[in-house]
């Protein structure tokens, strides 16, 4: 308990700025530096496929793209999708200076072909986040910080394990996907999880 302290005293010591979310009844994220663009419903299974309808997981995906395209991202998916669209949606990408939240908690969106163990099908049991950025980084200090905030208000509100609570895209998908990337797990996860699951 005195390490798990002594890290939280660092967190808040280093980013004093941060700022608690919420998610409200209807599975949107309220607060600081979101931003709220619905995709239309073309882009995703209106609902999971959990016991409660909650998620049970989140994926972490890097979006290959470069800082500040979250909300042009997200305006793509405001229109209805076409036979010419790629079949491909998530919940929330985590910019910077923003958290854009494209679909409610509660509906399966489209991030992840395939199983996760212990869990079901990363599309119909888990929230899909984007990093937005390439694998190789850099992750900026405050992209770091608001991925705190959104991973500690999905954990703490939908009780999600922590064993599940940060699945690689990588793992589901290896033959074609690696991200979020080594420099990712390697020097951010860990500190956004013990955020996170912080009492």
């Amino acid at each position: 308990m005195m390490f798990l302290d002594r890290i939280l005293a660092a967190i808040h010591k280093a980013h004093p700025e941060i700022e608690p979310l919420h998610i409200n009844e209807d599975g949107w994220l309220e607060g600081e530096g979101v931003v709220r663009i619905p995709s239309h419903p073309s882009w995703y299974y209106p609902k999971l496929s959990t016991p409660h309808g909650d998620p049970i997981a989140i994926v972490c995906h890097a979006s290959a793209t470069k800082p500040g395209t979250g909300v042009n991202m997200a305006k793509n998916r405001a229109r209805p999708r076409t036979k010419d669209d790629r079949p491909a949606s998530w919940h929330v990408s985590v910019e910077s200076n923003s958290i854009v939240q494209q679909a409610p908690f509660h509906a399966g969106c489209w991030h992840a072909i395939g199983q996760i163990k212990g869990a079901g099908p990363a599309n119909r049991v888990s929230v899909g986040i984007e990093l937005v950025g390439f694998e190789k980084g850099p992750w900026p200090e405050g992209q770091v910080t608001n991925a705190m905030r959104l991973w500690r208000v999905l954990v703490q509100s939908y009780g999600i394990k922590r064993s599940l609570s940060m699945v690689p895209h990588a793992v589901i998908d290896p033959a074609r996907r690696s991200d979020p990337g080594k420099p990712w797990m390697a020097n951010h996860a860990q500190a956004v999880l013990d955020y996170a699951y912080a009492p």
